[in-house]
């Protein structure tokens, strides 16, 4: 039996790298999402930012209820990969569930990016996940024009094993467009409107935990060789071990689209006027059918 909202205390967290702005707006959609809970916390783990991050964290803890944030300053020196950042700051999050007072009675954890993923999250859709049947531990976001989290997902049959090796070994055999368009692309699927499915491992951009399936694993984000590996896989391995079970909910969408990280400016602009070009394209169109044009070229 899992408790329900009414009775139930939550607790949002994520990392922050450069999300000076997108950090208001993502973290008041996730705190609209939980109003229904008997309480409902927030905390950031921020790194290696440049822009103005660290002080709209300032701001928002301030302003905003059962909010804090911890700085842990500049990672980058001492690990060069972004994997590794990322497995550090999502295992100083578990440590604060396991360790710090004020979350002892949290019963949930929604781990989210903060990048603005999760901007169509709504209370209806979190708290439709305590209605059903399957008898999930973890619960985990999808996309409604194309699932994208394929290097986090582990499936026998969709995905068995890490794209971007897959992808790796194809080049090889049938050269980098094809190898891409087989081991990332084709799996990058429109999934059904509703209905679980039960995977190895997924994410999405947000995952919902119960306390003690988040605290069995622990997050590696370097393979054995060193190279950059998915530190969302490495964590629900340890979870399934432990016979803890995780789900994609597909009605549990957190957006149309995935944000992908802008392409590097063209020869002979600036990046001042990339930025001003951006902004006339979301104050014409609107943010979501601005990142919508952009994917399609992008895929065209």
């Amino acid at each position: 039996m899992r408790k329900p909202p009414p009775q139930s205390e939550i607790l949002i967290a994520g990392p922050a790298r450069n999300n000076e702005d997108t950090l208001a707006a993502e973290l008041s959609t996730l705190l609209n999402s939980v109003v229904g809970f008997k309480k409902a916390y927030c905390l950031v783990i921020e790194s290696d930012s440049t822009d103005g991050t660290v002080g709209e964290l300032e701001r928002l803890k301030q302003s905003t209820p059962l909010f804090d944030f911890i700085s842990l300053g500049h990672l980058a020196k001492k690990m060069p990969q972004r994997t590794e950042r990322l497995a550090f700051a999502r295992n100083h999050i578990l440590e604060e569930v396991r360790s710090n007072p004020l979350y002892a009675n949290v019963d949930f954890i929604i781990m989210a990016d903060l990048d603005g993923i999760n901007r169509s999250i709504t209370q209806e859709k979190i708290e439709s996940c305590w209605d059903l049947n399957e008898p999930w531990d973890v619960i985990t976001a999808v996309q409604s024009e194309r699932y994208y989290d394929v290097w986090a997902l582990r499936h026998p049959d969709w995905s068995p094993i890490d794209c971007f090796t897959h992808r790796s070994r194809l080049e090889k055999v049938i050269g980098k467009d094809a190898a891409n368009t087989l081991a990332v692309k084709a799996k990058q699927v429109v999934l059904p409107s509703h209905g679980m499915i039960e995977v190895d491992s997924a994410f999405g951009g947000l995952a919902i935990y119960k306390r003690d399936a988040l605290l069995a694993g622990h997050y590696v984000g370097l393979d054995q060789s060193g190279n950059e590996a998915c530190e969302h896989v490495s964590f629900h391995n340890d979870l399934r071990k432990s016979g803890y079970r995780i789900y994609i909910n597909c009605a549990l969408v957190n957006s149309a689209h995935h944000i992908d990280p802008p392409p590097p400016p063209p020869k002979g602009r600036t990046m001042a006027g990339i930025k001003f070009l951006q902004k006339i394209g979301i104050a014409l169109f609107g943010q979501e059918r601005f990142h919508k044009y952009l994917d399609l070229l992008k895929n065209s």
